[in-house]
């Protein structure tokens, strides 16, 4: 395998591994899918206060909100 310097024609360096991506199987991750979806979807029902507690706004509660559910 190539390392990320050899890939980019940089000499020197770091000698990190470039890993090409590998898909996830989405069988195994259904829980994690549905416990986000619920999540983020708990957070629109939380109160300013509450939002101010965990340290978020308003606007950042609905931008997470809207982000599908496979997203991290």
């Amino acid at each position: 395998m190539r390392t990320f310097d050899e890939m980019a024609g940089v000499a020197g360096g770091s000698a990190r591994t470039v890993r090409p991506c590998q898909p996830r199987s989405f069988g195994r991750d259904w829980p994690s899918f549905w416990r986000r979806l619920r999540t983020r979807r708990a957070l629109l029902r939380l109160s300013d206060q509450a939002l101010a507690d965990v340290g978020l706004t308003r606007a950042q509660a609905e931008r997470e909100a809207r982000l599908p559910f496979w997203q991290l």
